[in-house]
């Protein structure tokens, strides 16, 4: 939906070769204020909750959450997700069109699937990487034993208390473990891209 919209705008409203970026930008910003923050605020819940007394499903998750802490509290790290989201976005596809660019320009203009499965492959260790300290901030933000009032303030005390590795806790099993699946996206997004491209002729 973002993409054609700022492929149009590149080189007139935004710079050359940008478009990626803000479609990450604008999807990230659409992902994480419509299902992404209360779905991970859930997921953190249920992981964080050791003795499984209160968590016990999805809907009881819900119910306890709404019924103690309100209907906003599904928002809580909104403003990380956002964060993570639309920077993560911007990654993924900056990285993916670059990747696949490099690749084009050995191959003749062509891109062969496995190109484009390394390049997905590729484009989410770059995410993993430098998505790590958003996704940190906000599953601290999200994890109800932490408490911390803001942002701001899980950032300040990670860096005054733990120092700068600690935006980085997890980052290379997150690269694990998405790496494989922007592989599979991307692949199969230009597969599925070729076959439809195909029909419509």
């Amino acid at each position: 939906m973002f993409k054609p919209i700022f492929d149009r705008m590149e080189g007139v409203l935004i710079p050359p070769g940008s478009s990626a970026a803000f479609t990450g930008i604008c999807t990230g910003i659409l992902q994480a204020s419509t299902l992404v923050t209360p779905l991970e605020l859930i997921k953190v819940r249920q992981q964080t909750d050791l003795n499984r007394k209160r968590y016990h499903s999805m809907t009881s998750t819900i119910v306890h959450i709404v019924k103690e802490e309100g209907v906003l509290a599904l928002y809580k790290g909104l403003l990380p997700t956002i964060f993570r989201q639309s920077w993560g976005l911007a990654v993924k596809f900056t990285g993916y069109t670059t990747f696949k660019d490099l690749f084009s320009s050995l191959n003749n203009g062509q891109n062969t699937p496995f190109q484009h499965a390394l390049s997905g492959f590729l484009a989410n260790i770059l995410v993993g990487i430098f998505n790590s300290p958003p996704d940190v901030v906000k599953t601290r933000m999200q994890d109800q034993n932490v408490g911390y009032r803001n942002s701001f303030e899980c950032v300040k005390s990670m860096l005054k208390n733990e120092g700068l590795k600690s935006f980085f806790k997890g980052a290379t099993l997150r690269c694990v473990r998405i790496a494989p699946g922007g592989a599979i996206q991307f692949s199969t997004y230009e597969y599925l891209n070729k076959l439809i491209g195909d029909y419509m002729k």
